[in-house]
């Protein structure tokens, strides 16, 4: 993080948060997509977590894509994350 903006998740918080976090599930066909980093996914989901705003005001934020975020939101709630 080269600027910190008050939204994202600093880096020291980040360095206790990121072994925490399951990896990324396998992908029933082996395909591989490109993935938003965790780091992004998070600083989205807290955004929303601590406004209130909904999903897909995560767009204009730049931070992260809404459908990605709470795609991540909901694997890592079901992993036990949240």
């Amino acid at each position: 993080m080269k600027k910190d903006d008050g939204w994202r998740v600093p880096d020291e918080l980040w360095r206790r948060i990121a072994p925490l976090l399951p990896a990324r599930p396998e992908h029933p066909l082996g395909c591989h997509n490109p993935r938003v980093p965790d780091r992004q996914a998070l600083d989205g989901i807290l955004l929303v977590l601590r406004t209130g705003m909904q999903w897909g005001a995560l767009k204009a934020t730049g931070l992260c894509h809404p459908s990605s975020a709470y795609r991540r939101f909901r694997e890592w709630f079901t992993a036990g994350v949240f």
